[in-house]
C-alpha cells in the first residue's frame, strides 16, 4: 500500500468557522454551548446543544448544512490549487454521513450535487461517494482513498464528513435513551448535540513531495473494525471493535506508543468505558504522560464529521508546533463501525 499524506484540511464547527480557529479554540478549552430551547426533553426542559452560529441562519437544517459544507470545501480547494500546482485528472470525494439506521437525515442528498459541481471546476473527472459509517466514517473513507490511490496514483482524494444532530427526529432517538445532556435539570452525563463539517485532501506521499505540496501529516497507520454488539442494539458490549481498530492502526508504530490521543468521546459513560478498555488492551505504558483530548467538550458530538474534525485539529497541532507525533485518532459509532488512525508529522 502506498504511503498517504494529508496536504490540506479544513473544518467548520461551533467553535470555529475554519480549521485554524477550531483547533485554537479546542486547545484553549473554549466551548460554545447553549440551552437549546428549540427542542425540549420529555420533562419540557431545554437540552444543551452546540449549533454552528453565524452561517446561513434561518434555513432548515439539511439546506444549511449543505451550504456550510460547500463553503468549507470551496475554501479548501481554492487554497489547494493556488499557484502552479497541476490540477488532477481525477478528484474523488468520500463523504462521511450518518448510518442509515440512525433516525434523521444523513445530509448527502443536499450536499452531493453542489459539492460535485464545485469539484468539477478543478478537475476533469469529479466524483462523490458517500461513506455511511457514522462517527467512524473518516477511517473508512481513508481506507477507500488508499485503495483508489493504489490503483490510480495520480488521483487526488478528499475525505470528510457532514452531520448535525439538531433535528427533532434525531434528537428524539437519543432522548428515548435519556442520552441528551442538560445541566438545567440535573442530567450532567450525556451527549451535547452538535454539528460540523470537515474535509481533508489525501494523496500519495511521494507524488505530493514531488509536486512540492505542504505535507501537513503522514498517515502512519489505519484500522477499521465492527463492534459485534453495538450500543444501538441494546446489548452488553465487550467493546472489542474499537480495540481491534486501534491494534490494527498501531501495528506500524514502534512499541504501540503514541504521544497523544484524540477521541470522539462525547460525555457518555459507555463511550468512556469503551475507550478505557481499548487503551488498556492496545497502548503501551510510557515514561511521559500521554495526552488525551476529547474536543466534543468544546463543540459537542458531531456524528459523522467527528473524524474529519479531529484530524484537522491534529494537522493544526503539527503545523503550529503544539503537538508531537505520532497521534492516535479514534472514533466509534452507536451502530458498530469503529476506526482508528495514526497521524505523524510530515
Amino acid at each position: 500500500m502506498r504511503e498517504l499524506a494529508i496536504t490540506a484540511a479544513n473544518a467548520i464547527t461551533a467553535v470555529g468557522h475554519d480549521g485554524a480557529m477550531t483547533a485554537a479554540s479546542v486547545r484553549a478549552g473554549i466551548s460554545r454551548m447553549v440551552e437549546y430551547g428549540a427542542y425540549l426533553d420529555q420533562e419540557d426542559n431545554p437540552i444543551t446543544a452546540a449549533p454552528i452560529r453565524g452561517i446561513e441562519n434561518g434555513l432548515d437544517t439539511p439546506t444549511r448544512m449543505a451550504r456550510i459544507a460547500a463553503l468549507c470545501l470551496k475554501e479548501r480547494l481554492a487554497g489547494c490549487f493556488q499557484g502552479e500546482h497541476q490540477r488532477p485528472a481525477q478528484l474523488q470525494l468520500f463523504l462521511g454521513v450518518a448510518s442509515g439506521q440512525r433516525p434523521g437525515p444523513r445530509y448527502e442528498e443536499g450536499c452531493i450535487h453542489p459539492l460535485r459541481e464545485m469539484m468539477a471546476e478543478w478537475a476533469e473527472n469529479a466524483e462523490v461517494q458517500t461513506i455511511a459509517q457514522g462517527n467512524a466514517s473518516l477511517q473508512y473513507a481513508i481506507a477507500e482513498a488508499g485503495r483508489l490511490i493504489e490503483s490510480s496514483p495520480g488521483a487526488l482524494c478528499i475525505v470528510g464528513g457532514v452531520d448535525s444532530l439538531l433535528r427533532d427526529s434525531t434528537l428524539n432517538w437519543f432522548e428515548q435513551g435519556s442520552r441528551l445532556k442538560s445541566t438545567s435539570y440535573g442530567r450532567h452525563h450525556g451527549l451535547i448535540a452538535g454539528e460540523a463539517v470537515g474535509f481533508l485532501i489525501v494523496e500519495d506521499l511521494e507524488r505530493a513531495k514531488q509536486a512540492d505540496k505542504p505535507i501537513l501529516a503522514r498517515i502512519a497507520g489505519l484500522g477499521v473494525a465492527e463492534e459485534p454488539m453495538p450500543r444501538a442494539g441494546n446489548a452488553i458490549s465487550r467493546n472489542t471493535g474499537l480495540t481491534h481498530a486501534c491494534q490494527a492502526a498501531l501495528a506500524a508504530v514502534p512499541g504501540n506508543d503514541v504521544c497523544a490521543v484524540f477521541a470522539d468521546l462525547n460525555g457518555e459513560n459507555p463511550r468512556a468505558k469503551e475507550w478505557g478498555m481499548a487503551e488498556m488492551r492496545s497502548l503501551s505504558n510510557r515514561a511521559e504522560p500521554r495526552q488525551l483530548w476529547n474536543p466534543a467538550d468544546c463543540y459537542g458530538d458531531v456524528g459523522a464529521a467527528s473524524g474529519a474534525v479531529l484530524a484537522t485539529i491534529v494537522t493544526q497541532g503539527f503545523v503550529r508546533g503544539w503537538l508531537r507525533g505520532p497521534v492516535l485518532v479514534t472514533c466509534s459509532d452507536d451502530h458498530g463501525p469503529c476506526g482508528a488512525l495514526v497521524m505523524d508529522k510530515g
